[in-house]
């Protein structure tokens, strides 16, 4: 094998190599592992980017899981209230933290315009998680012991009232009685997601608003809204809720709630799977040609090995770590390439998106040490074990013609 090494080291260090007939066809093939890492590597990152992003804005409004009253499932308004004491969550584990809320249908109303929205309330302690990011301008609303009438509004429904931070807006509420209830409101903060269905409905405020205007106990809430520490568990966690609560209880996870984005995401997943597969197909294609050319120019080479010895395998070998060389190569400039577009696009956010088609303004990225890992070492092996067939030709050039004098 030192033999092999020595050898393919020597020809891959030759300049005659570099300028052969053969360059060009070489040089293909690195092309070719260049592009292919290239694309696998913007595949994934988008597209587990895209996955993640949509996910966490979707978390950020919802949580992970919903626990609430079965009458309120075919409403958007919190009809019957929960007791916060009837729901124990310390048993369960895997849970990152809860958050009480509630949801009441309303109206803005100013003297040219007017739009329903749903006043999302919340509780002094609620846990933002991740949605500060979303917030454009403001700041969140500060709730102390006293009912708040800080809210965070959308920019969307701001730009269509022209309201901004600091302004006031009245909110009437229809559904409490037979004359609406009117609402003075103050704007603390704006934020965006790009998630059209979020920044055209909800106005988030103080929870303390939906209990009075609902006649609701100070215990008594809409949702119990969980966040997991871990987002692969939630069709285990909800079964496991759903199991070891009321039967007058509901428990949904967003996966349910939005199931037509959930599987239009999930169709990423095969995407990514046939860019990978063909790509290093492809490749693969390109390097077994480059490898044919590479043993056919080295024929006399061959013919030399094999009278003085050379096992069959070992000159197998000799082309085999050739090949392992440009594939590296190609490694090397893909990875080079990919992962600096990537970078390149996460800081920029150059590339844009639709938000009512995409759900996002800007392409996201995400992508992590095990999935390049993971890349690299597949296509290696890959193309590595596309090669050893077509090695085998070496076993059929005849020394002796080779080596023929004419």
């Amino acid at each position: 094998m030192k033999t092999s090494i020595f050898i393919a080291r020597r020809i891959i260090a030759e300049k005659s190599y570099k300028n052969s007939v053969s360059s060009p066809i070489i040089k293909i093939g690195i092309a070719a592992i260049t592009i292919g890492i290239t694309s696998m590597l913007i595949a994934i990152g988008t597209g587990r980017g895209l996955q993640e992003e949509i996910k966490a804005k979707i978390s950020s409004f919802n949580g992970h899981i919903s626990i609430a009253n079965f009458d309120n499932n075919n409403s958007s308004d919190s009809v019957q209230p929960i007791s916060i004491t009837d729901i124990n969550l310390e048993q369960f584990g895997g849970i990152e933290y809860v958050n009480n809320v509630a949801y009441l249908t309303g109206v803005i109303k100013t003297k040219t315009s007017f739009q329903g929205v749903v006043l999302k309330g919340i509780q002094k302690n609620y846990q933002w998680g991740n949605f500060p990011e979303y917030i454009t301008k403001g700041e969140l609303p500060e709730f102390d012991d006293k009912t708040s009438r800080e809210v965070l509004m959308s920019e969307q429904i701001a730009q269509k009232f022209n309201l901004q931070v600091g302004d006031r807006f009245q909110l009437y509420f229809l559904s409490t009685g037979p004359i609406p209830t009117r609402r003075v409101l103050k704007i603390a903060g704006l934020y965006s997601t790009g998630f059209p269905d979020f920044d055209e409905t909800y106005v988030i405020g103080d929870l303390r608003h939906i209990q009075k205007l609902n006649k609701w106990q100070p215990d008594e809430i809409g949702n119990v809204e969980i966040v997991l520490q871990n987002f692969d568990e939630i069709d285990s966690k909800t079964e496991e809720l759903y199991q070891n609560t009321s039967a007058t209880l509901d428990v949904v996870n967003i996966k349910e709630q939005f199931g037509d984005i959930f599987s239009w995401i999930s169709l990423f997943d095969l995407n990514i799977a046939i860019i990978i597969i063909i790509m290093i197909i492809v490749g693969g294609i390109n390097m077994i040609t480059a490898l044919l050319v590479l043993i056919l120019e080295r024929t006399h080479m061959i013919g030399v090995l094999r009278v003085l010895g050379s096992s069959k395998k070992s000159i197998q070998s000799i082309f085999i770590i050739q090949a392992s060389y440009l594939i590296g190569m190609g490694l090397f400039w893909g990875n080079f390439i990919g992962l600096g577009l990537l970078f390149f696009q996460q800081k920029t956010n150059i590339i844009t998106l639709d938000p009512a088609t995409y759900y996002v303004t800007a392409v996201p990225v995400n992508i992590s040490f095990f999935h390049i890992i993971g890349l690299n070492g597949g296509t290696l092996i890959a193309c590595l074990l596309m090669l050893i067939i077509p090695s085998f030709i070496i076993s059929k050039i005849p020394p002796v013609q080779v080596l023929r004098l004419d």
